[in-house]
């Protein structure tokens, strides 16, 4: 009877080490915290600009960082708002850093959720741990994200 202990422990052991190395293969979603801003157009409007890395959902082949607004707005004097976000990015692991050129974005739906289409902004990394710091040209309160970037 003692042989038989080890003997269904083994395909434990061998069903946990294929589990843990399966999960691992695959990076997850990151999705940063919002940049809270105001936005032009209509007044008063005021919103988010908002973010997410997918490492399977790239733009050309290149790792990509997807950005789109989201705002709340009185339809007057215009039926948009929107603001221009600048994304920043700097590598943790090699100390490289740049950003983008600012890239405007809008929302035309006052009250309820976004019709925005989300805006691939590739990023030249290089592979490692990635901050990325999202601002606007209006007063507002930065975003934030860290992804891994394998290229």
């Amino acid at each position: 009877m003692r042989w038989i202990r080890p003997l269904f422990a083994l395909p434990l052991a061998a069903a946990a080490l294929f589990a843990a190395t399966g999960t691992a293969a695959a990076d997850p979603i990151t999705t940063f915290t919002p940049a809270y801003t105001a936005g032009s157009g209509a007044f008063p409007c005021f919103g988010q600009i908002q973010a997410f890395h997918d490492p399977q959902n790239t733009y050309y082949g290149k790792q990509t960082v997807w950005v789109r607004a989201e705002f709340t707005f009185l339809p007057i004097p215009n039926p948009g708002c929107g603001a221009t976000a600048t994304l920043s990015w700097r590598n943790l692991d090699t100390g490289a850093s740049g950003s983008f050129p600012p890239v405007p974005l809008g929302d035309g739906t006052p009250f309820g959720p976004s019709n925005a289409l989300w805006v691939p902004e590739t990023l030249p990394t290089g592979p490692g741990r990635v901050e990325v710091t999202i601002d606007t040209d209006l007063p507002h309160i930065a975003g934030k994200g860290t992804f891994y970037s394998p290229e």
